[in-house]
């Protein structure tokens, strides 16, 4: 998908202090910086090649969109200030950074928007980056509203309705952050396809292509669980995605060394 242009700013401040506490790294983690993995990839052809430690906030467009979206924003914001050691912020803040500029760094504006792409039931995330260091500046989350002014637009459960809308505002986010979709060749047929991920115990990454990949599988009574993502939505997977925005986090003092 198409993102939003960079802007050139000066590099940002080394901060290696961030980093304690925070990451388990093997020794040979520790010496070259690291963009795929297992289940993640980092969103080079954007420019993000890490992960500021530096706090980052999210912020709205209008009244609108922070009446709408703002709670879906403060479940992945807080999964990323405990478990990868970057402060993310849900702010009342009201940002009329137009789409075409890249907000000031650090921020992160969600719009609510009809069709933002002109296509039913297309989302996207224009992200910015720092051209001194490659790190993740923040940018614009554009969410189509028809997920919510269709009710019925994922399906005719509601608790799926509401799931498939959680993972969608944490799939954007993770783009701003630096992640890419790590869809892959599975069956090695040649093409890599939609919800073509790795998974774990019936779980993708909420980076796969699109959100999480579709379709869930089907439950069957004795063996699968009956709805596997009801205990994750608008989460980032702790096998998959958590690991790699903690390495592009890694990765921001390793290109700097």
């Amino acid at each position: 998908m198409p993102r939003k242009p960079s802007r050139t700013v000066r590099a940002l401040t080394t901060l290696l202090g961030a980093l304690g506490g925070v990451l388990a790294l093997t020794a040979a983690t520790l010496t070259s910086p690291v963009y795929s993995g297992t289940g993640w990839k980092a969103l080079t052809t954007e420019g993000i090649y890490s992960l500021s430690p530096d706090p980052y906030e999210i912020v709205f467009a209008d009244t609108t969109a922070r009446t709408r979206l703002a709670k879906y924003f403060l479940l992945p914001a807080a999964q990323v200030t405990r478990s990868v050691g970057v402060p993310i912020t849900v702010t009342t803040t009201l940002d009329l950074t137009p789409l075409g500029t890249c907000p000031p760094r650090h921020r992160i504006v969600v719009h609510y928007l009809h069709q933002p792409l002109g296509q039913p039931g297309m989302s996207q995330a224009r992200p910015c980056y720092a051209t001194g260091n490659g790190s993740a500046w923040g940018g614009h989350i554009l969410m189509d509203s028809e997920y919510w002014t269709i009710p019925t637009w994922f399906g005719p459960d509601p608790a799926v309705n509401e799931a498939r809308r959680k993972d969608a505002s944490t799939h954007e986010l993770g783009h701003i952050l630096g992640l890419d979709h790590p869809n892959t060749d599975i069956d090695r047929d040649g093409t890599v396809e939609a919800g073509e991920c790795v998974a774990k115990d019936w779980l993708k990454p909420v980076m796969c292509s699109p959100n999480r990949g579709l379709p869930w599988p089907t439950v069957e009574e004795t063996t699968g669980p009956v709805a596997y993502n009801f205990t994750e939505p608008g989460k980032f997977s702790k096998d998959f995605d958590l690991p790699g925005l903690r390495q592009l986090l890694a990765n921001y003092v390793l290109r700097q060394g």
